[in-house]
């Protein structure tokens, strides 16, 4: 069954913010995480792009800015491409992962077909899967998992339910785990192997009694013609 958390707030809420803590608490405790954070890209103040990192690998590539071409959300052009290399890898091993991280369902995100259609899969996995969620696609997941409201007042609780619910959820899924794996079958003993028994010889036919006998007697004769011949010898 799957177990998703979703965060969701107004814009600058701090998700991102929120689910950084979150996977360093998780990798911490040696959990692997996987997925993509979307950190933005200020200067003087103003945001002018967001950049896409991949968990796992810390690889990071533009996602969108006010400068380029693409796809167009508010000001910001979005780049399909290095979007679409940095999270489908990801998403397609889901199921490597202890918990799964994406930032975000948003309107950015969502010009990409294929993301979508990747999204369905990650969303129904076994893997407790922590989202951040634009505002205007909560109607449509909000009965797929767990909604958390982010408020500035409200961030250490939020932060700390998050942590117990995942936390819950990997118990769960380590006792699932220990229940599928087949029993060690026992080894078994080869029965051992019966000694033979000796075989009995037949009793000599009577041929072979009576070709002995002869072979004997001719035995005999041979001695008595030279004890006669040593007699002649020695003249007795």
């Amino acid at each position: 069954m799957p177990q998703n958390f979703f965060v969701t707030g107004k814009p600058n809420a701090g998700k991102t913010t929120l689910l950084k803590r979150l996977i360093e608490y998780l990798e911490d405790r040696e959990f692997k995480v996987g997925g993509f954070i979307s950190p933005e890209e200020r200067h003087h103040g103003t945001r002018t792009a967001f950049h896409i990192v991949d968990i796992e690998s810390g690889k990071e590539r533009l996602l969108a800015s006010v400068e380029g071409s693409g796809p167009k959300v508010s000001k910001y052009h979005v780049n399909l491409l290095s979007f679409e290399k940095t999270v489908l890898p990801a998403m397609k091993k889901v199921d490597k992962y202890d918990v799964f991280v994406i930032d975000q369902i948003g309107r950015m995100e969502m010009k990409s077909k294929k993301f979508r259609r990747e999204l369905d899969n990650v969303l129904d996995s076994d893997t407790p899967l922590i989202v951040s969620l634009h505002n205007d696609y909560l109607p449509k997941y909000k009965a797929l998992g767990k909604v958390f409201r982010l408020t500035s007042n409200k961030h250490e609780a939020v932060l700390l339910d998050i942590m117990e619910e995942v936390e819950s959820s990997l118990k769960k899924k380590k006792k699932k785990k220990a229940r599928k794996k087949p029993a060690k079958k026992k080894a078994k003993r080869k029965p051992a192997k019966k000694k033979k028994a000796p075989r009995k010889k037949a009793p000599p036919s009577e041929e072979a009694k009576k070709k002995a006998m002869k072979e004997l007697e001719g035995e005999e004769e041979k001695g008595k013609g030279l004890l006669d011949t040593i007699k002649d010898l020695l003249g007795f």
